[in-house]
């Protein structure tokens, strides 16, 4: 844990207050940090973090151009990045929204090395998590896909070649062996155009029927 918290991160800063931001420009430089880019314009922010992304996005709420939040959510959507907001006690409320995104972790000011440190760690540990769980949703959402094109699939060689389920099954799987490809992809392919079987016309009504 201490090495990863100890690692130097490349560091996106935003902050609309001038001193402020030079305080925490110091700090994480201080910290090891690299900070390429400190600017109190959140459409300069979005620009960069597109363009070069950073591993670090650090903000407030208030910059000069724009609301800070929407930024970081604006690159978010874009360029999912780890963030932490930096915020006045009156401003903790607006942080709320933020925390839905990929803002992992906030900071009340004013803010010490202490406090920044830890911070870093636990929001990109929270990033992690957070794309682990992504991940495992596209994947269970793609099995469940899979799924569906195979039982589909199993309904055309059924009804054309007047096969049980256990046969039409297995008939997928020989198919697929055969022509070393995954399962769903020749149980797509037999869905979309039956080019396997010669059931172009088939396959349409049989698809729309087993939706």
């Amino acid at each position: 844990m201490i090495d990863r918290v100890n690692k130097q991160q490349t560091i996106y800063l935003a902050h609309g207050d001038c001193a402020v931001r030079e305080i925490l420009e110091t700090i994480l430089l201080t910290l090891g940090h690299k900070v390429p880019m400190a600017t109190d314009r959140g459409h300069e922010l979005i620009e960069r973090s597109i363009e070069a992304p950073a591993d670090i996005l650090v903000a407030s709420p208030k910059l000069s151009d724009m609301d800070g939040i929407e930024a970081l959510i604006r690159i978010g959507k874009t360029m999912p990045t780890p963030s932490i907001i930096v915020a006045h006690d009156d401003e903790l409320d607006n942080v709320e929204r933020a925390m839905e995104d990929h803002v992992m972790a906030y900071l009340v000011e004013p803010v010490t090395a202490e406090a920044i440190q830890p911070a870093i760690y636990l929001c990109q540990k929270r990033f992690r998590h957070l794309q682990s769980l992504e991940e495992r949703v596209v994947h269970l959402e793609q099995k469940l896909e899979d799924r569906k094109q195979i039982e589909r699939a199993k309904g055309i060689i059924m009804q054309v070649r007047q096969l049980e389920e256990p046969e039409a099954h297995r008939f997928l799987q020989n198919t697929a062996r055969q022509s070393r490809r995954r399962l769903a992809d020749v149980a797509k392919q037999i869905v979309d155009g039956g080019t396997l079987l010669g059931l172009d016309e088939h396959s349409k009504d049989l698809d729309a029927d087993l939706r």
